[in-house]
Protein backbone atom coordinates (compact mmCIF):
# COMPACT_ATOMS: atom_id res chain seq x y z
CA UNK A 1 0.00 0.00 0.00
CA UNK A 2 1.31 3.42 -0.96
CA UNK A 3 0.39 6.28 1.37
CA UNK A 4 0.44 9.94 0.40
CA UNK A 5 -0.12 12.57 3.11
CA UNK A 6 -0.98 16.18 2.58
CA UNK A 7 -2.43 18.95 4.70
CA UNK A 8 -6.04 19.89 4.08
CA UNK A 9 -7.36 23.39 4.37
CA UNK A 10 -9.97 23.75 7.13
CA UNK A 11 -13.45 22.63 6.11
CA UNK A 12 -15.92 25.49 5.93
CA UNK A 13 -18.55 25.67 8.65
CA UNK A 14 -21.89 27.00 7.47
CA UNK A 15 -23.12 27.76 10.98
CA UNK A 16 -22.03 30.37 13.49
CA UNK A 17 -19.14 29.39 15.72
CA UNK A 18 -15.44 28.55 15.50
CA UNK A 19 -14.14 26.99 12.32
CA UNK A 20 -13.22 23.31 12.82
CA UNK A 21 -9.77 22.13 11.85
CA UNK A 22 -8.92 19.03 9.88
CA UNK A 23 -5.69 17.14 10.27
CA UNK A 24 -4.21 15.07 7.45
CA UNK A 25 -5.66 13.61 4.28
CA UNK A 26 -4.56 10.00 3.80
CA UNK A 27 -5.00 8.62 0.31
CA UNK A 28 -4.69 4.91 -0.36
CA UNK A 29 -3.68 3.72 -3.81
CA UNK A 30 -4.43 0.09 -3.02
CA UNK A 31 -7.59 -1.86 -3.82
CA UNK A 32 -9.42 -4.38 -1.63
CA UNK A 33 -8.23 -7.97 -1.68
CA UNK A 34 -9.63 -9.68 -4.73
CA UNK A 35 -10.49 -6.44 -6.57
CA UNK A 36 -8.92 -7.56 -9.85
CA UNK A 37 -10.74 -10.86 -9.54
CA UNK A 38 -14.03 -9.05 -9.06
CA UNK A 39 -13.44 -7.08 -12.24
CA UNK A 40 -12.93 -10.35 -14.08
CA UNK A 41 -16.28 -11.58 -12.74
CA UNK A 42 -18.31 -8.62 -14.01
CA UNK A 43 -20.97 -10.14 -16.27
CA UNK A 44 -22.17 -9.04 -19.63
CA UNK A 45 -25.19 -6.75 -19.84
CA UNK A 46 -27.63 -9.66 -20.35
CA UNK A 47 -26.37 -11.78 -17.45
CA UNK A 48 -28.23 -12.11 -14.17
CA UNK A 49 -27.57 -9.38 -11.61
CA UNK A 50 -27.34 -11.47 -8.42
CA UNK A 51 -25.93 -14.89 -7.60
CA UNK A 52 -26.59 -16.90 -4.43
CA UNK A 53 -23.21 -17.39 -2.73
CA UNK A 54 -24.50 -18.47 0.69
CA UNK A 55 -22.77 -21.82 0.75
CA UNK A 56 -19.46 -20.74 -0.75
CA UNK A 57 -19.32 -17.75 1.62
CA UNK A 58 -19.70 -20.04 4.62
CA UNK A 59 -23.02 -18.71 5.93
CA UNK A 60 -25.15 -21.45 7.45
CA UNK A 61 -28.11 -20.16 9.46
CA UNK A 62 -31.54 -21.72 9.74
CA UNK A 63 -34.78 -20.19 10.93
CA UNK A 64 -37.85 -21.74 12.51
CA UNK A 65 -40.78 -19.87 14.04
CA UNK A 66 -44.48 -19.81 14.79
CA UNK A 67 -44.67 -16.54 12.87
CA UNK A 68 -42.62 -15.12 9.96
CA UNK A 69 -39.95 -13.28 11.96
CA UNK A 70 -36.44 -13.07 10.53
CA UNK A 71 -33.86 -10.44 11.42
CA UNK A 72 -30.57 -9.24 9.90
CA UNK A 73 -28.05 -6.74 11.25
CA UNK A 74 -24.96 -5.72 9.27
CA UNK A 75 -21.99 -4.11 11.07
CA UNK A 76 -18.26 -4.54 11.54
CA UNK A 77 -18.54 -6.26 14.91
CA UNK A 78 -14.84 -7.19 15.15
CA UNK A 79 -13.61 -3.93 13.54
CA UNK A 80 -11.41 -5.58 10.93
CA UNK A 81 -12.74 -3.27 8.21
CA UNK A 82 -15.22 -5.75 6.67
CA UNK A 83 -18.99 -5.94 7.29
CA UNK A 84 -20.19 -8.89 9.37
CA UNK A 85 -23.66 -10.48 9.45
CA UNK A 86 -25.89 -11.22 12.47
CA UNK A 87 -29.16 -13.13 11.99
CA UNK A 88 -31.94 -14.20 14.34
CA UNK A 89 -33.28 -17.75 14.48
CA UNK A 90 -36.46 -17.40 16.59
CA UNK A 91 -36.67 -21.01 17.90
CA UNK A 92 -33.28 -21.72 16.29
CA UNK A 93 -30.10 -20.10 17.60
CA UNK A 94 -29.25 -16.60 16.45
CA UNK A 95 -25.83 -16.45 14.79
CA UNK A 96 -23.02 -14.02 13.99
CA UNK A 97 -20.75 -14.52 10.99
CA UNK A 98 -17.46 -12.63 10.78
CA UNK A 99 -16.25 -11.43 7.38
CA UNK A 100 -12.75 -12.76 6.63
CA UNK A 101 -12.04 -10.20 3.91
CA UNK A 102 -11.65 -12.80 1.18
CA UNK A 103 -15.26 -13.44 0.24
CA UNK A 104 -15.88 -15.87 3.08
CA UNK A 105 -17.33 -15.70 6.60
CA UNK A 106 -16.49 -17.61 9.78
CA UNK A 107 -18.80 -18.31 12.72
CA UNK A 108 -18.33 -16.03 15.72
CA UNK A 109 -15.94 -17.87 18.08
CA UNK A 110 -18.24 -17.33 21.10
CA UNK A 111 -21.59 -18.47 19.64
CA UNK A 112 -23.33 -18.82 23.01
CA UNK A 113 -23.00 -15.08 23.57
CA UNK A 114 -25.46 -14.35 20.74
CA UNK A 115 -27.48 -17.58 20.46
CA UNK A 116 -30.59 -16.60 22.49
CA UNK A 117 -31.94 -20.18 22.28
CA UNK A 118 -35.73 -20.40 22.04
CA UNK A 119 -35.81 -16.64 22.48
CA UNK A 120 -38.53 -16.12 19.83
CA UNK A 121 -36.44 -13.26 18.47
CA UNK A 122 -36.95 -11.59 15.10
CA UNK A 123 -36.14 -8.00 14.21
CA UNK A 124 -32.75 -6.51 15.10
CA UNK A 125 -30.74 -3.33 14.59
CA UNK A 126 -27.04 -2.74 15.21
CA UNK A 127 -25.61 0.51 16.61
CA UNK A 128 -22.93 1.74 19.02
CA UNK A 129 -25.25 2.90 21.81
CA UNK A 130 -22.47 3.68 24.31
CA UNK A 131 -20.05 5.41 21.90
CA UNK A 132 -17.16 3.04 22.68
CA UNK A 133 -16.43 2.37 19.01
CA UNK A 134 -17.90 -1.15 18.90
CA UNK A 135 -21.33 -1.91 17.36
CA UNK A 136 -23.91 -3.39 19.72
CA UNK A 137 -27.23 -5.17 19.06
CA UNK A 138 -30.83 -4.60 20.10
CA UNK A 139 -32.98 -7.64 19.36
CA UNK A 140 -36.79 -7.63 19.38
CA UNK A 141 -38.48 -10.78 20.65
CA UNK A 142 -41.86 -12.13 21.70
CA UNK A 143 -41.20 -11.87 25.42
CA UNK A 144 -37.96 -10.40 26.75
CA UNK A 145 -35.92 -8.28 24.34
CA UNK A 146 -32.14 -8.13 24.42
CA UNK A 147 -29.56 -5.33 24.34
CA UNK A 148 -26.26 -7.07 23.68
CA UNK A 149 -23.18 -4.98 24.47
CA UNK A 150 -20.15 -5.72 22.28
CA UNK A 151 -17.11 -6.66 24.39
CA UNK A 152 -14.56 -5.35 21.89
CA UNK A 153 -15.16 -8.11 19.38
CA UNK A 154 -14.60 -11.10 21.68
CA UNK A 155 -18.09 -11.52 23.13
CA UNK A 156 -21.32 -9.85 24.15
CA UNK A 157 -23.02 -9.22 27.48
CA UNK A 158 -26.75 -8.71 27.97
CA UNK A 159 -27.33 -5.20 29.32
CA UNK A 160 -31.11 -5.09 28.83
CA UNK A 161 -32.10 -4.84 32.48
CA UNK A 162 -29.26 -2.51 33.46
CA UNK A 163 -30.06 -0.18 30.56
CA UNK A 164 -33.81 -0.21 31.27
CA UNK A 165 -34.85 -1.09 27.70
CA UNK A 166 -36.69 -4.39 28.06
CA UNK A 167 -40.15 -4.94 26.65
CA UNK A 168 -42.24 -7.97 27.54
CA UNK A 169 -44.71 -7.74 24.66
CA UNK A 170 -44.51 -8.88 21.07
CA UNK A 171 -41.82 -6.57 19.74
CA UNK A 172 -41.58 -6.32 15.96
CA UNK A 173 -39.54 -3.23 15.02
CA UNK A 174 -36.27 -1.66 16.15
CA UNK A 175 -34.58 1.58 15.11
CA UNK A 176 -31.83 3.81 16.52
CA UNK A 177 -31.32 7.58 16.20
CA UNK A 178 -30.21 10.54 18.28
CA UNK A 179 -33.62 12.17 18.76
CA UNK A 180 -32.42 15.07 20.92
CA UNK A 181 -28.99 15.53 19.28
CA UNK A 182 -27.11 15.15 22.56
CA UNK A 183 -24.52 12.81 21.02
CA UNK A 184 -26.11 9.59 22.33
CA UNK A 185 -28.31 7.23 20.36
CA UNK A 186 -31.92 6.74 21.41
CA UNK A 187 -34.09 3.72 20.69
CA UNK A 188 -37.52 2.93 19.25
CA UNK A 189 -39.15 -0.45 19.92
CA UNK A 190 -42.39 -1.11 18.05
CA UNK A 191 -44.94 -3.59 19.39
CA UNK A 192 -47.62 -5.69 17.71
CA UNK A 193 -50.33 -6.43 20.33
CA UNK A 194 -52.08 -9.77 20.04
CA UNK A 195 -55.51 -8.17 20.29
CA UNK A 196 -56.98 -5.77 17.74
CA UNK A 197 -58.34 -3.85 20.74
CA UNK A 198 -55.39 -3.95 23.14
CA UNK A 199 -55.42 -2.85 26.75
CA UNK A 200 -53.92 0.66 26.53
CA UNK A 201 -52.94 0.51 30.19
CA UNK A 202 -50.59 -2.41 29.57
CA UNK A 203 -47.14 -1.15 28.49
CA UNK A 204 -46.51 -4.43 26.68
CA UNK A 205 -48.99 -3.26 24.06
CA UNK A 206 -47.42 0.16 23.49
CA UNK A 207 -44.49 1.25 21.35
CA UNK A 208 -41.57 2.46 23.43
CA UNK A 209 -39.28 5.40 22.74
CA UNK A 210 -36.24 5.29 25.00
CA UNK A 211 -33.99 8.35 25.38
CA UNK A 212 -30.37 7.72 26.34
CA UNK A 213 -29.17 9.13 29.65
CA UNK A 214 -25.60 9.17 28.34
CA UNK A 215 -24.37 6.64 30.92
CA UNK A 216 -25.53 3.40 29.31
CA UNK A 217 -29.06 3.68 30.67
CA UNK A 218 -32.29 4.92 29.08
CA UNK A 219 -35.68 6.28 30.09
CA UNK A 220 -38.97 5.98 28.21
CA UNK A 221 -40.85 9.03 26.94
CA UNK A 222 -43.81 7.04 25.63
CA UNK A 223 -46.01 8.33 28.47
CA UNK A 224 -45.88 11.74 26.77
CA UNK A 225 -47.62 10.35 23.66
CA UNK A 226 -51.15 9.22 22.86
CA UNK A 227 -51.51 5.55 23.94
CA UNK A 228 -53.95 4.68 21.14
CA UNK A 229 -51.36 5.79 18.56
CA UNK A 230 -48.71 3.67 20.28
CA UNK A 231 -50.80 0.49 20.03
CA UNK A 232 -51.33 0.23 16.27
CA UNK A 233 -49.78 -3.19 15.50
CA UNK A 234 -46.32 -2.12 14.32
CA UNK A 235 -44.30 -4.26 11.93
CA UNK A 236 -41.57 -1.82 10.81
CA UNK A 237 -40.20 1.64 11.55
CA UNK A 238 -37.48 4.03 10.44
CA UNK A 239 -35.94 7.21 11.80
CA UNK A 240 -35.40 9.87 9.14
CA UNK A 241 -35.23 13.66 8.96
CA UNK A 242 -38.40 13.70 6.90
CA UNK A 243 -38.69 17.50 6.78
CA UNK A 244 -34.92 18.12 6.48
CA UNK A 245 -34.94 20.53 9.44
CA UNK A 246 -31.98 18.97 11.23
CA UNK A 247 -33.55 16.47 13.63
CA UNK A 248 -34.72 12.89 13.40
CA UNK A 249 -38.40 12.18 12.87
CA UNK A 250 -39.97 8.72 13.16
CA UNK A 251 -42.12 6.88 10.62
CA UNK A 252 -43.97 3.80 11.87
CA UNK A 253 -45.56 1.19 9.56
CA UNK A 254 -48.71 -0.24 11.15
CA UNK A 255 -50.36 -3.49 10.13
CA UNK A 256 -54.04 -4.24 9.29
CA UNK A 257 -55.02 -0.83 7.94
CA UNK A 258 -54.56 0.97 11.25
CA UNK A 259 -52.83 3.77 9.35
CA UNK A 260 -49.14 4.60 9.58
CA UNK A 261 -47.74 7.19 12.00
CA UNK A 262 -45.34 10.02 11.28
CA UNK A 263 -43.95 11.47 14.50
CA UNK A 264 -42.47 14.90 13.73
CA UNK A 265 -39.63 15.86 16.05
CA UNK A 266 -40.49 19.27 17.56
CA UNK A 267 -37.71 19.50 20.13
CA UNK A 268 -37.64 20.06 23.89
CA UNK A 269 -40.73 20.84 25.96
CA UNK A 270 -44.01 18.93 26.37
CA UNK A 271 -42.78 17.69 29.75
CA UNK A 272 -39.80 15.99 28.14
CA UNK A 273 -39.46 15.86 24.36
CA UNK A 274 -42.05 16.87 21.77
CA UNK A 275 -43.10 14.40 19.09
CA UNK A 276 -46.18 15.42 17.10
CA UNK A 277 -48.32 13.04 15.04
CA UNK A 278 -48.55 14.69 11.60
CA UNK A 279 -49.67 11.62 9.67
CA UNK A 280 -53.03 12.90 8.49
CA UNK A 281 -51.93 16.40 7.49
CA UNK A 282 -48.93 15.09 5.50
CA UNK A 283 -50.66 12.18 3.75
CA UNK A 284 -48.36 9.62 5.37
CA UNK A 285 -51.14 7.93 7.34
CA UNK A 286 -52.25 6.05 4.17
CA UNK A 287 -53.61 2.74 5.62
CA UNK A 288 -52.41 -0.65 4.40
CA UNK A 289 -51.24 -3.98 5.76
CA UNK A 290 -47.94 -2.17 6.28
CA UNK A 291 -45.13 -4.69 6.72
CA UNK A 292 -41.80 -3.08 5.75
CA UNK A 293 -40.64 0.47 5.02
CA UNK A 294 -37.76 2.21 3.26
CA UNK A 295 -36.84 5.85 2.66
CA UNK A 296 -34.95 7.40 -0.24
CA UNK A 297 -34.95 10.11 -2.87
CA UNK A 298 -35.79 7.79 -5.74
CA UNK A 299 -36.75 10.67 -8.09
CA UNK A 300 -33.71 12.80 -7.12
CA UNK A 301 -35.71 15.96 -6.49
CA UNK A 302 -34.03 16.64 -3.12
CA UNK A 303 -36.66 15.37 -0.69
CA UNK A 304 -37.55 12.02 0.83
CA UNK A 305 -39.96 9.47 -0.62
CA UNK A 306 -41.51 6.59 1.36
CA UNK A 307 -42.12 3.06 0.15
CA UNK A 308 -43.84 0.42 2.25
CA UNK A 309 -45.00 -3.10 1.56
CA UNK A 310 -48.45 -4.58 2.12
CA UNK A 311 -50.81 -7.37 1.01
CA UNK A 312 -52.15 -7.12 -2.58
CA UNK A 313 -50.45 -3.72 -3.00
CA UNK A 314 -47.16 -1.95 -2.47
CA UNK A 315 -47.25 1.74 -1.61
CA UNK A 316 -45.03 4.60 -2.79
CA UNK A 317 -45.61 8.00 -1.18
CA UNK A 318 -43.80 10.60 -3.23
CA UNK A 319 -42.49 13.53 -1.19
CA UNK A 320 -43.55 17.03 -2.20
CA UNK A 321 -41.29 19.10 0.03
CA UNK A 322 -39.10 20.06 -2.91
CA UNK A 323 -42.28 21.49 -4.42
CA UNK A 324 -42.86 23.62 -1.32
CA UNK A 325 -44.93 21.54 1.12
CA UNK A 326 -44.30 18.69 3.57
CA UNK A 327 -46.86 16.44 1.95
CA UNK A 328 -46.87 13.05 0.24
CA UNK A 329 -48.90 11.76 -2.71
CA UNK A 330 -49.74 8.14 -3.46
CA UNK A 331 -47.74 7.22 -6.56
CA UNK A 332 -47.23 3.45 -6.35
CA UNK A 333 -49.46 2.47 -9.27
CA UNK A 334 -48.04 5.16 -11.55
CA UNK A 335 -44.49 4.20 -10.54
CA UNK A 336 -45.07 0.56 -11.50
CA UNK A 337 -44.43 -1.10 -8.13
CA UNK A 338 -48.01 -2.07 -7.19
CA UNK A 339 -47.24 -5.79 -7.14
CA UNK A 340 -49.97 -8.19 -6.00
CA UNK A 341 -48.22 -10.25 -3.32
CA UNK A 342 -47.65 -10.29 0.43
CA UNK A 343 -44.79 -7.83 0.77
CA UNK A 344 -42.29 -7.77 3.64
CA UNK A 345 -38.81 -6.24 3.53
CA UNK A 346 -38.25 -3.32 1.12
CA UNK A 347 -35.00 -1.64 0.16
CA UNK A 348 -34.16 1.41 -1.92
CA UNK A 349 -30.58 0.99 -3.13
CA UNK A 350 -28.66 1.51 -6.36
CA UNK A 351 -28.38 -2.06 -7.63
CA UNK A 352 -26.58 -1.24 -10.88
CA UNK A 353 -24.62 1.92 -9.92
CA UNK A 354 -26.34 4.06 -12.52
CA UNK A 355 -27.03 6.86 -10.02
CA UNK A 356 -30.72 6.04 -9.40
CA UNK A 357 -32.09 4.07 -6.44
CA UNK A 358 -33.73 0.78 -7.35
CA UNK A 359 -36.25 -1.22 -5.29
CA UNK A 360 -36.09 -4.71 -3.83
CA UNK A 361 -39.29 -6.24 -2.45
CA UNK A 362 -39.29 -9.38 -0.29
CA UNK A 363 -42.49 -11.41 -0.56
CA UNK A 364 -44.36 -14.43 0.61
CA UNK A 365 -46.55 -15.93 -2.03
CA UNK A 366 -50.21 -15.56 -2.89
CA UNK A 367 -49.61 -17.95 -5.79
CA UNK A 368 -46.81 -20.04 -7.26
CA UNK A 369 -45.98 -17.24 -9.70
CA UNK A 370 -45.18 -14.75 -6.92
CA UNK A 371 -41.51 -14.26 -6.03
CA UNK A 372 -39.28 -11.60 -4.53
CA UNK A 373 -39.07 -8.67 -6.95
CA UNK A 374 -36.35 -6.35 -8.24
CA UNK A 375 -37.50 -3.08 -9.83
CA UNK A 376 -34.98 -0.94 -11.74
CA UNK A 377 -35.38 2.84 -11.56
CA UNK A 378 -36.02 4.27 -15.03
CA UNK A 379 -35.01 7.83 -14.02
CA UNK A 380 -38.42 9.18 -14.98
CA UNK A 381 -40.44 8.46 -11.85
CA UNK A 382 -41.14 4.85 -12.83
CA UNK A 383 -39.65 1.42 -12.13
CA UNK A 384 -39.26 -1.56 -14.45
CA UNK A 385 -39.72 -5.06 -13.05
CA UNK A 386 -36.63 -7.08 -14.10
CA UNK A 387 -37.10 -9.93 -11.64
CA UNK A 388 -37.07 -12.69 -14.27
CA UNK A 389 -33.42 -12.06 -15.18
CA UNK A 390 -32.23 -10.81 -11.79
CA UNK A 391 -31.30 -14.05 -10.06
CA UNK A 392 -33.67 -13.14 -7.20
CA UNK A 393 -36.86 -14.83 -8.43
CA UNK A 394 -37.18 -17.30 -5.57
CA UNK A 395 -40.41 -19.08 -4.74
CA UNK A 396 -39.56 -19.47 -1.02
CA UNK A 397 -40.90 -16.92 1.49
CA UNK A 398 -38.65 -13.96 2.32
CA UNK A 399 -39.09 -11.41 5.07
CA UNK A 400 -35.99 -9.59 6.34
CA UNK A 401 -33.74 -7.86 3.79
CA UNK A 402 -30.59 -5.78 4.17
CA UNK A 403 -27.93 -4.48 1.81
CA UNK A 404 -24.16 -4.58 2.26
CA UNK A 405 -21.01 -4.68 0.18
CA UNK A 406 -19.45 -7.77 1.71
CA UNK A 407 -16.60 -8.08 -0.82
CA UNK A 408 -15.85 -4.34 -1.15
CA UNK A 409 -16.21 -4.29 -4.94
CA UNK A 410 -18.48 -1.23 -4.86
CA UNK A 411 -21.66 -3.13 -5.75
CA UNK A 412 -24.35 -3.58 -3.10
CA UNK A 413 -25.16 -7.18 -2.22
CA UNK A 414 -28.30 -8.51 -0.51
CA UNK A 415 -28.70 -10.53 2.67
CA UNK A 416 -32.16 -12.10 2.87
CA UNK A 417 -34.07 -13.97 5.57
CA UNK A 418 -36.33 -16.81 4.37
CA UNK A 419 -38.61 -17.61 7.27
CA UNK A 420 -38.97 -21.22 8.40
CA UNK A 421 -36.07 -21.95 6.04
CA UNK A 422 -32.69 -20.21 6.14
CA UNK A 423 -30.77 -17.06 5.20
CA UNK A 424 -29.11 -16.30 1.88
CA UNK A 425 -26.28 -14.03 0.74
CA UNK A 426 -26.69 -12.73 -2.80
CA UNK A 427 -23.64 -11.36 -4.61
CA UNK A 428 -24.19 -8.40 -6.93
CA UNK A 429 -22.75 -9.04 -10.39
CA UNK A 430 -24.27 -6.04 -12.17
CA UNK A 431 -22.04 -4.40 -14.81
CA UNK A 432 -22.86 -0.95 -13.48
CA UNK A 433 -21.10 2.39 -13.57
CA UNK A 434 -18.77 4.20 -11.23
CA UNK A 435 -19.50 4.51 -7.51
CA UNK A 436 -18.44 6.19 -4.31
CA UNK A 437 -19.00 5.09 -0.70
CA UNK A 438 -18.36 6.84 2.61
CA UNK A 439 -18.13 5.53 6.13
CA UNK A 440 -18.90 8.20 8.72
CA UNK A 441 -17.49 8.45 12.24
CA UNK A 442 -18.84 10.75 14.92
CA UNK A 443 -16.87 12.48 17.64
CA UNK A 444 -17.56 15.03 20.35
CA UNK A 445 -21.19 16.18 20.01
CA UNK A 446 -22.02 13.56 17.36
CA UNK A 447 -22.85 9.91 18.14
CA UNK A 448 -19.99 7.59 17.24
CA UNK A 449 -21.92 5.96 14.38
CA UNK A 450 -22.91 9.40 13.01
CA UNK A 451 -26.47 8.09 12.61
CA UNK A 452 -28.66 10.86 11.21
CA UNK A 453 -25.97 12.39 8.99
CA UNK A 454 -27.03 13.63 5.56
CA UNK A 455 -24.66 13.30 2.61
CA UNK A 456 -25.19 15.11 -0.69
CA UNK A 457 -23.16 14.60 -3.84
CA UNK A 458 -23.11 16.41 -7.17
CA UNK A 459 -21.60 15.23 -10.42
CA UNK A 460 -20.31 17.24 -13.42
CA UNK A 461 -23.51 16.55 -15.37
CA UNK A 462 -25.46 18.56 -12.77
CA UNK A 463 -26.95 15.50 -11.09
CA UNK A 464 -27.42 15.50 -7.32
CA UNK A 465 -28.09 12.67 -4.89
CA UNK A 466 -29.02 12.51 -1.22
CA UNK A 467 -28.38 9.78 1.36
CA UNK A 468 -28.97 9.52 5.11
CA UNK A 469 -27.22 7.22 7.55
CA UNK A 470 -29.79 5.11 9.42
CA UNK A 471 -29.89 2.15 11.83
CA UNK A 472 -33.09 0.15 11.38
CA UNK A 473 -35.17 0.04 8.19
CA UNK A 474 -36.86 -2.37 5.74
CA UNK A 475 -38.37 -5.15 7.83
CA UNK A 476 -36.44 -6.85 10.59
CA UNK A 477 -32.99 -5.43 10.01
CA UNK A 478 -30.36 -2.78 9.54
CA UNK A 479 -28.18 -2.20 6.48
CA UNK A 480 -24.42 -1.78 6.46
CA UNK A 481 -23.68 1.55 8.21
CA UNK A 482 -22.28 3.55 5.32
CA UNK A 483 -23.60 5.69 2.48
CA UNK A 484 -23.22 4.46 -1.09
CA UNK A 485 -23.74 6.29 -4.37
CA UNK A 486 -23.83 4.92 -7.88
CA UNK A 487 -22.41 7.46 -10.31
CA UNK A 488 -23.09 6.03 -13.74
CA UNK A 489 -20.58 7.45 -16.21
CA UNK A 490 -19.41 10.25 -13.88
CA UNK A 491 -15.71 10.07 -13.04
CA UNK A 492 -15.81 12.64 -10.24
CA UNK A 493 -18.19 13.73 -7.49
CA UNK A 494 -18.30 16.62 -5.04
CA UNK A 495 -19.43 15.69 -1.52
CA UNK A 496 -20.94 17.61 1.38
CA UNK A 497 -22.05 16.32 4.80
CA UNK A 498 -24.54 17.72 7.27
CA UNK A 499 -23.66 16.13 10.60
CA UNK A 500 -26.39 15.49 13.20
CA UNK A 501 -25.42 18.55 15.25
CA UNK A 502 -25.97 20.79 12.21
CA UNK A 503 -22.35 21.24 11.17
CA UNK A 504 -22.16 21.41 7.38
CA UNK A 505 -18.86 20.19 5.96
CA UNK A 506 -17.78 20.39 2.35
CA UNK A 507 -15.35 17.65 1.41
CA UNK A 508 -14.90 18.84 -2.14
CA UNK A 509 -14.19 16.44 -4.98
CA UNK A 510 -13.47 12.84 -3.97
CA UNK A 511 -12.00 9.97 -5.95
CA UNK A 512 -14.59 7.60 -7.39
CA UNK A 513 -14.60 3.79 -7.23
CA UNK A 514 -13.27 3.99 -3.69
CA UNK A 515 -14.39 3.85 -0.09
CA UNK A 516 -13.75 6.92 2.03
CA UNK A 517 -13.76 7.55 5.77
CA UNK A 518 -15.05 10.88 7.05
CA UNK A 519 -14.65 11.69 10.75
CA UNK A 520 -16.49 14.54 12.42
CA UNK A 521 -14.06 17.46 12.12
CA UNK A 522 -12.70 18.18 15.58
CA UNK A 523 -9.06 19.31 15.99
CA UNK A 524 -6.59 16.55 15.24
CA UNK A 525 -9.11 14.14 13.71
CA UNK A 526 -8.40 12.75 10.25
CA UNK A 527 -10.39 12.65 7.07
CA UNK A 528 -9.19 9.58 5.21
CA UNK A 529 -9.67 8.68 1.58
CA UNK A 530 -9.68 5.10 0.40
CA UNK A 531 -9.85 3.16 3.65
CA UNK A 532 -9.60 -0.60 3.29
Amino acid sequence: MVIEAQTLTPHRRLLDGPQPQCGVCIRSQSRPVGWLLMLALVPTANAQMFADVTSSAGIDATHWADKPATGIAIADFDRNGWPDVFVTGYFEDSKLFLNQGNGSFAPFPAPAAVALPNGRCGSVAAADYDNDGWPDLYIACWGSNHLLHNLHGVGFTDMTAAAGVDNQGRSEAVAWADINNDGWLDLFVGNHPLSSQPDLGDPRNLDQIFLSDGDGSFHSISSLLEPATLAKLVLAAVFTDIDLDGDQDLYVANDKHYGNTLWRNDGPGCGGWCLTDVSLVTGTERPAYSMGVTVGDYDRDGDWDLIYSSIHEQVLLQGQQAQGELRFVDYGVAAGIDYNAIGWGVLLFDANNDGWEDLFLATSQLSASNTDRLFLNQADGRFDDITADSGLARTGPTQAAAWLDYDRDGRLDLMLGHYNLAYSLNHNLAPGGHWLAIRLEGNGPVNRDAIGSLVRISTPDGGQQLRELRAGESRGGSNEPMVHFGLGAATSATVAIRWPDGLEQELGQLDVDQYHLAAYPVPGVLFAQGFE
